[in-house]
């Protein structure tokens, strides 16, 4: 038997300045969230599969977030002097792998129909 038990949801630790939520380091299920450069990502964060904008907490400095998200890769001119901005996926808009394209658009169409249009994106379909 195993001794421990996999998520299917997350909880939120905080919430950050722009209201969306600050979770600990693992993703849903136990994986590792595939964060932009201000530490969030769109995903979902229960076994619904709805899609949130939300940020991880990390290991590193400054343990949170580095800056307003999504980041669209503009990180580094939000910071003064030292930048904290995270590595991140590499894209301008980063999305948790596995994440239901229908439910992200939904999500993404309360703000901007034409951000996965506009921006690079992660692979992120499985």
């Amino acid at each position: 038997k195993q001794w421990y038990q996999r998520r299917v949801a997350i909880t939120a630790g905080g919430w950050a300045m722009d209201g969306f939520g600050v979770y600990a380091y693992q993703d849903i299920n136990g994986s590792a969230p595939v964060v932009d450069e201000c530490g969030g990502h769109f995903g979902p964060v229960d076994e619904s599969g709805e899609v949130v904008y939300h940020y991880h907490s990390r290991q590193i400095v400054p343990y949170h977030l580095a800056c307003q998200g999504p980041s669209l890769g503009k990180c580094a001119s939000t910071q003064r002097g030292t930048n904290y901005c995270h590595p991140g996926c590499g894209y301008e808009v980063c999305v948790q792998p596995g994440t239901k394209e229908e439910k992200l658009a939904a999500y993404l169409d309360n703000f901007d129909k034409t951000w996965l249009s506009k921006y690079t994106v992660n692979p992120y379909q499985q």
